[in-house]
């Protein structure tokens, strides 16, 4: 990520922290919440947590949660937000560059969960990441993501200022594969991440540590 993206990101959680914008939580969110039931999984790792809405939902629900991002004013939003609530760790890190966090509980599944993270990175990003992910998951994690595919690219942003890449599906399963990744669950299309005016054509898919 580039200076300028930096800045941009620093400057939009600045923003939101002064209109206190309390989102709900993401229609992802609600969608990983019922498969970490099925998967008997009570412990997360949300990377690039942004405003929080996600990571403050899943505590709510009683999940021990982890709540990363490398953007300092991120990371003093959510601080100031949900620090007093106990389910709720919250650290800046760059998912990409730095090791990600050891789950509370070692002897348990944990769930990493990347909601429009993905088509932030440029390619020798992404396949860093995934390798740094696959370092720090073990045996039946699992790993949950949301993402704009190539289908999006020649769609309507309703915020086109900051960076994009548009990756297939496909490629982000090879990817996965190569990291020792097995895809249980994907689906594509749009309905699933509207924003006002804007529908955003998104890939979801669920990975499991093989």
């Amino acid at each position: 990520m580039s200076q300028g993206e930096e800045n941009y990101w620093d400057n939009f959680y600045s923003f939101i922290e002064k209109t206190d914008n309390k989102m709900p939580p993401s229609q992802f969110a609600a969608f990983c919440r019922l498969e970490l039931v099925h998967l008997n999984i009570n412990q997360l790792i949300e990377i690039a947590a942004g405003e929080g809405r996600d990571s403050i939902f899943f505590a709510s629900q009683g999940i021990q949660t982890i709540a990363l991002d490398k953007s300092s004013e991120a990371v003093n939003f959510l601080k100031k937000r949900i620090s007093h609530n106990k389910n709720v760790l919250i650290l800046k890190i760059d998912a990409v560059n730095e090791d990600l966090p050891t789950p509370k509980f070692k002897d348990q599944a944990c769930a990493y969960y990347a909601r429009f993270f993905l088509h932030t990175l440029e390619e020798n990003h992404l396949i860093k990441f995934f390798e740094k992910l696959s370092s720090s998951m073990k045996k039946n994690d699992v790993f949950f993501t949301e993402y704009r595919d190539d289908n999006d690219e020649n769609l309507d942003k309703t915020m086109p200022d900051h960076f994009r890449k548009f990756y297939t599906s496909h490629f982000v399963n090879k990817l996965a594969n190569q990291n020792r990744m097995k895809c249980i669950y994907e689906i594509s299309g749009k309905g699933f991440a509207k924003w006002g005016i804007e529908d955003a054509f998104v890939t979801r898919q669920v990975f499991i540590k093989e």
